[in-house]
Formats: C-alpha cells, structure tokens, sequence
C-alpha cells in the first residue's frame, strides 16, 4: 500500500458538490478540497488516483448483513423464483449434497411457491418424490421458515408426537404428523440434526461473502446473530465457531472488511434472559475493536417477535385471520413474554452490551422501547430497532429521545410490494417503513440489505429509499421519501455511528479512514434508478484497492 496518495476529479455526489480531491497518508484521509484547489495536496511522492469525474463515495457500510450465513447462501441451491414442487425438485437435482450428507437450500417463496400440503403450502412429500433418502432442509427468502423432507424428519426425530417448541412452530397435517413445513425456532430443531462444519469450512464461506461484498463496494457491516441462538436461524450453522473464524482472520490479516458481530441467545424463537446471562458471563466483557479496526464485538441481537408473512410480528390490528400474533420470547401468556422481554434487555444492558432487537409489529417496537427506557442505558449504548417496519409515530418520538436508530431495508419492501397485503390490508402494508417521518421525527435512520433475505446491492436500496416505488409497481410513491443525501447517510456516517464507529470511519472527510469505492460513470442523482445501472469498479480499504484496478 503507498503511504500518501491524492485522488483527484473525484465527484462525491450529493455528499459535496462539485469535483473534489483528497488525500491520503498511511491509510487515513488527511484533507478534502475542491479540485481547483488540489495544488494544496500534492506531498512529494504520492501516488495520484485519476478518478476522471466519476462518482466516488465513502465505503459502504451494510449494518445489517449475514455475513456469515450470506457467504453459506452463496454455496447453497439458488431457490428464488421456484413456483412449483417439480420446479422446486429440477433445481434440487442440479445440486450436490454436502460432505455431511445434506442438501441444502435457499431462497423459496411462499407467497409463490404452491405445494400438495395443507393450505396448498409445500410440504414433505413434494420432495420425498424425488428424495426420499437423502435428507433435506431448504431455507426460504425470510429466513424465518424452511422444508424438509421426510428422511430430514426422521434423523431428527421429529413425529406426531413431538411438541412444538418454545417460538417455533411444526406445521402439521390433519392428524398431527408434521408436514415439513417449520416455522421460527423449529427450524432450528432440524438443524440440530445436521453434524457441525469444521472452524475451516467456516472461515470459508466468511471469505466467499467478504470477496462478494467487496465486489458490491461494501467495505463494513453488521453480521447480525451469531452464537448458540443462530442454530435456528438459515442453515443453523452460524455458532460461537463462526465466530471465531472471524477472530481467527481477523488475527490473520485476512479479514478486509469491517465486521461488527452481534452475539444471539435463543434464536428466532424462545429466547430467555437466563439464556442471555448465561452467554454473556460464559463470553466475557464486549469487545470494541476501537479506531481502524476489523472487527467489533460488542452487540446482543434478540429477535423480539417474527414476520407479518407467518403472523409472528406482534401488532395491534389484527392480521387477516383476527390474530395479531405474539413476542417470539419465552412465555406462555403475552404477560410473561413481555416480563421476559424486559428481563433480557436487562440482562444483556447490565452488562455492557449494545442491544438490537427484530421488532416489526408495532407493539412489540413499544414493549421494546418500554424495556430500553427502563434500563437507563440508552444515552451510551445507542440500541436500535431493527426492521420496525410497523412502527408508530409516538414511538419514533421515543427513540429520537433515547437517541436510537431504525434500522430497516427498503429493497425488501421494494422486493415484497404488495404480496403481504391480503394479510396486512394494503393501506397497512403500503405504510412499512416511514422513512421520511423517521427522519423528521429526529430518528437515526439505517438502511441495509439483510442479506441474503436480499442481495447486498445498496444501489437498489438507496434507490428504493428516494423512490419508495414497488417492483411490481415502479410509479408508486408515497410521502415517505427521502433525498438522496440521506439515504446515502444512511448506509456511509449513520451506519458507522451505530456502530460506535463514527469518529473514524463512514464519511469522506479529514482524519477518517479512507475507505471508499469509485464507480463506472458519474450519477444523475435527480434519476435515482439509474443508480442501478453504475457499478463499482474499485473499491479501497486504508487507501489500499481490495478490489478492481487501482485508478
């Protein structure tokens, strides 16, 4: 890496207008200016960047990414757009199980995808057809529910007369068998019977997100869930290994991106503050990476409550069926999940620990704020709410207080559209995600991908926080757009404040890192699609390119 160099013809878009140059030595941007001004940066012996008045941007920070399990996903049968059992079973072919004797996929729809089980869902039996010997677990889009076949039923013992489990559901036929259908924490039932990866199959599919992400110009995010809870979560893989594979490269040098690691007790479903306790003391104090680092572990995930699709997300209007569904914690009663709720905040605040919980429906965002304001420890930790894609206008006002940030992804309000809305009412789901009044309200707003429920591509969720538009419907809009400055914030400096990061990375300005990539062309902000169409061509970390040709 040359210690000082100048990048030049730089247009830094809506972030500062104008063409501009910097510079940079040993990794750290030492002074922005105008490029008229750029005879003020020229230090003997720099190595100049001629970034030919393309749009350059500040690295960007994807604060809510699977890393882990999007690099598993990436080895994994590609699912997306199946509709149909024989569909579902041509693509299985195409596929090899693993070394441990499973196959394994993901991306399934159930909006989409009919099967011969109840309620027309798939179920066991469509790939028991073509499989009936060779266990199978495949994931869907959300990562909240998943198949089986019946020989992944039978190695985890799973029948009639298995009990669902605390969160999780096994959906059943009508005399009890189960389908194969799992949804929330009885996924992670399934996987419990699949043998463990080795710490090196581990780091592997760390590396091949990490190559895949530095492709997309994502040079730091948040992998969000990972230790004993992850057994529910996607392919259950996601230990207390896969973070040491983390610390392991991260010792190596081999670690480019910046990972901030959220630790997880209980899963998508059942979690209870004994479990967090009891996880936090086995793991010690937080770990701040602290200035230029790589690697943070410093946050607690919970996931508070589920997804409107599977009717999980706890809300007060009812959903189509009159539910209104539930927290996703321990507890038998709405009473004692939200005791619990409570008690686990609690548990992981006393000890130092930076919360984000998964809250969608609006009365578990107000449960969680009650548990956060009751801590104390808002003004230090800087929790946040993650998706939130429900909540209330007094409940923004609340987190503008505590100082905390929403945390939600447009591109997969982009990508659902309208296909929620026989179980929301189309008014109700058209409204998820109030960027705009966030914003307004004096809420810290992130946005991010939750890979690999959707790619990492923050071309199209940047663009689908300035458009609000729908796939199925690109001239709708609504009041909650936002400039194109702030949605950039909130994938660059705002993501790096939730990650106690901002004093030294997230922004193009003196005395931060200088991570950042260099697209193909210069953007027209005013057309935010065409966002779309510009692709990274190099990315930098500490003034090193980590992808594409150095310019």
């Amino acid at each position: 890496m040359p210690q000082r160099s100048i990048v030049v013809n730089a247009d830094l878009g809506p972030l500062r207008p104008g063409i501009s140059a910097f510079s940079i030595d040993e990794g750290v941007i030492t002074a922005v200016v105008d490029q008229a001004d750029v005879s003020q940066l020229t230090p003997i012996g720099a190595t100049v960047i001629d970034a030919g008045n393309r749009t350059v941007l500040p690295g960007i920070d994807d604060s809510h990414l699977h890393g882990y399990e999007y690099g598993r996903s990436l080895t994994a049968c590609d699912l997306r757009g199946v509709r149909t059992p024989e569909a579902l079973i041509a693509r299985l072919r195409t596929a090899l199980p693993e070394a441990n004797g499973w196959l394994r996929g993901i991306g399934w729809d159930d909006t989409t995808l009919k099967g011969t089980g109840p309620g027309n869902y798939p179920c066991a039996a469509d790939l028991d057809i073509a499989f009936p010997d060779i266990p199978i677990i495949v994931g869907d889009a959300t990562g909240h529910q998943a198949l089986c076949n019946s020989a992944a039923l039978r190695r985890a013992g799973v029948s009639a007369s298995t009990s669902d489990p605390s969160g999780g559901v096994f959906v059943r036929h009508a005399d009890g068998s189960p389908t194969g259908l799992l949804y929330e924490a009885a996924v992670g039932v399934i996987n419990d019977a699949i043998p463990p990866l080795s710490l090196d199959e581990q780091k592997q599919a760390i590396l091949v997100a990490q190559a895949e992400m530095l492709r997309q110009g994502v040079t730091a995010f948040t992998d969000p869930g990972l230790g004993p809870g992850a057994r529910t979560l996607m392919d259950g893989t996601g230990d207390l290994g896969a973070v040491e594979a983390y610390r392991q490269l991260s010792a190596a040098g081999e670690l480019i991106v910046r990972a901030n690691l959220m630790l997880l007790y209980g899963g998508l479903g059942g979690t209870t503050a004994k479990a967090v306790a009891d996880g936090l003391d086995a793991w010690g104090a937080p770990m701040r990476g602290g200035p230029f680092s790589h690697l943070d572990i410093a946050q607690v995930k919970v996931f508070a409550d589920g997804i409107p699709r599977s009717r999980t997300a706890w809300v007060t209007e009812p959903y189509d069926d009159g539910c209104c569904g539930h927290l996703q914690v321990a507890g038998n009663t709405d009473e004692e999940r939200v005791a619990e709720l409570i008690a686990i905040v609690h548990a992981a605040v006393s000890r130092g620990w930076q919360i984000g919980a998964h809250s969608i429906g609006d009365r578990t965002i107000t449960t969680f704020l009650d548990a956060i304001e009751s801590s104390g420890t808002y003004d230090s930790l800087r929790h946040y709410v993650i998706h939130g894609d429900l909540i209330s206008h007094p409940d923004l006002q609340r987190m503008a207080s505590m100082r905390m940030t929403l945390n939600t992804n447009p591109s997969i309000r982009w990508m659902v559209g309208r296909s929620v809305s026989p179980i929301l009412g189309d008014a109700r789901n058209l409204s998820k995600q109030p960027l705009r009044t966030a914003i307004d309200t004096g809420v810290r707003l992130c946005t991010s991908s939750d890979a690999p429920v959707a790619p990492p591509d923050w071309r199209t969720i940047i663009a689908a926080a300035i458009t609000r538009s729908l796939k199925a419907d690109p001239d709708y809009t609504d009041a909650q757009s936002i400039t194109a400055r702030e949605a950039l914030a909130s994938m660059t400096s705002n993501a790096a404040w939730q990650s106690h990061a901002d004093t030294w990375r997230g922004s193009i300005a003196a005395g931060k890192a200088a991570d950042f990539i260099v697209l193909d062309s210069s953007v027209d902000w005013s057309e935010p699609w065409s966002l779309t169409s510009a692709a990274v061509t190099s990315t930098y970390v500490e003034g090193e390119c980590v992808y594409g040709p150095a310019q």
